[in-house]
């Protein structure tokens, strides 16, 4: 079975083509929602639960995004369902190994998940793209909480005039457990919506916005300080 939660991604990746914007080649992609500036689609996958993609527009500056994803302590603030959210080492400059820890409804034990990101940036475009892999073996399973397996994701920033990003992600994982379809369904699409006007909230106050990173080039051509 699979099951699909908001930012399970949160920052964690599978590699794949370097894109700009949302995939939307798969006609298979249906809106589900378009309201508060969140647009959400779902596809019918060969299993009972759907994958998901999200897409806004916001104005902000590319490195905000990779901060606010590294700033762990903030992310239950923002990313539903999340409980705990744990750097467990930063292999690369642009590779975090993450443990996170979400709440799921009774009866359903909590799950958790261990990924590995990565984030490139297209020199012509400055689109910035993050992958997710799933790396469940860098650390034992918690006893009580269900392990998430088959780990994929991707979010894509593509910078626009006027200092725009849109930011879209696409997902899903594997549930494990005895998880109903409808269900599973159910907080794929709620808990990714909520996510992402969260997002929208917290990505623009000043803990991340004009703070460029070194290794991020941004379209105004910030410098950043020297630390």
């Amino acid at each position: 079975m699979q099951f699909s939660i908001p930012l399970l991604v949160c920052l964690f990746f599978l590699s794949v083509p370097l894109r700009a914007d949302c995939e939307f080649s798969d006609s298979s992609w249906q809106q589900v929602k378009s309201k508060q500036q969140v647009e959400l689609y779902r596809r019918k996958t060969d299993s009972a639960v759907d994958d998901v993609m999200a897409k806004t527009t916001i104005s902000s500056d590319l490195s905000a995004f990779i901060l606010l994803l590294r700033d762990t302590e903030q992310g239950p603030n923002w990313i539903a369902n999340a409980r705990q959210i744990t750097l467990l080492e930063r292999p690369q400059s642009n590779q975090d190994l993450v443990h996170s820890v979400f709440n799921a409804p009774w009866p359903v034990h909590d799950r958790d998940l261990v990924t590995l990101s990565h984030y490139e940036q297209d020199p012509d475009t400055l689109a910035l793209t993050l992958t997710v892999e799933d790396a469940s073996d860098a650390l034992p399973e918690i006893p009580g909480i269900v392990r998430l397996q088959g780990v994929w994701a991707r979010w894509t920033l593509t910078p626009l005039p006027a200092g725009q990003l849109v930011i879209c992600y696409q997902g899903s994982a594997d549930a494990a457990g005895n998880v109903p379809h409808w269900l599973a369904n159910r907080m794929l699409l709620e808990g990714t919506f909520k996510t992402f006007v969260a997002l929208r909230k917290i990505l623009v106050t000043p803990d991340y916005q004009n703070k460029p990173l070194r290794d991020i080039r941004e379209p105004l051509e910030k410098i950043p300080n020297d630390t």
